[in-house]
């Protein structure tokens, strides 16, 4: 039967948005609780090596689903695309230091045992972070991948209309 009134097209582009819409919000979800800009820095921690060791953790994930938000893109014209953009670029250079960090990580600190042997805790290492070769670039493309990503959070509380951290509604 031909679709004269375009009832598909409208029905494809209702999935599409609310997939859009779906993925908006746990790369809100990912973006408040995978990056400590959003937290308070330790004071324990005066070159912020934990905190930065945990945002190249983090970055993995994250990159994930910032990945997955982009593919999904309902409407390439809203306002959020381009900052989803420059986040993604990013976190993706710290995504891409991933893994000589956790080769670090496993020749340089102690075999944790029990259950935090099994984690990705043995990776938030502030002491380890601090005798990488990479560290000075690593803490640079921390600084960007967190500007980026608090335009973009804001540009998807806009998007979304929720604010995961605070609870409320956008303004």
């Amino acid at each position: 039967m031909p679709d004269r009134f375009g009832m598909k097209a409208r029905q494809a582009s209702r999935e599409n948005g609310s997939r859009e819409r779906t993925l908006a919000w746990s790369a809100l979800c990912d973006i408040a609780t995978r990056t400590p800009f959003l937290r308070k820095v330790e004071e324990s921690d005066p070159d912020s090596s934990y905190h930065v060791a945990e945002v190249l953790i983090d970055s993995g994930p994250l990159i994930d689903s910032l990945d997955a938000l982009g593919h999904s893109i309902a409407e390439p014209n809203a306002l959020f695309v381009p900052l989803l953009i420059d986040a993604t670029r990013e976190v993706r250079v710290l995504a891409e230091m991933r893994p000589a960090w956790i080769q670090h990580c496993d020749e340089h600190s102690p075999a944790l045992t029990g259950l935090s042997s099994h984690t990705g805790m043995r990776y938030i290492d502030g002491r380890a972070m601090r005798t990488w070769s990479r560290v000075e670039e690593v803490k640079a493309a921390t600084e960007r991948a967190e500007s980026a990503l608090r335009q973009l959070y804001v540009a998807l509380v806009e998007f979304y209309g929720y604010d995961v951290t605070t609870g409320w509604g956008a303004a």
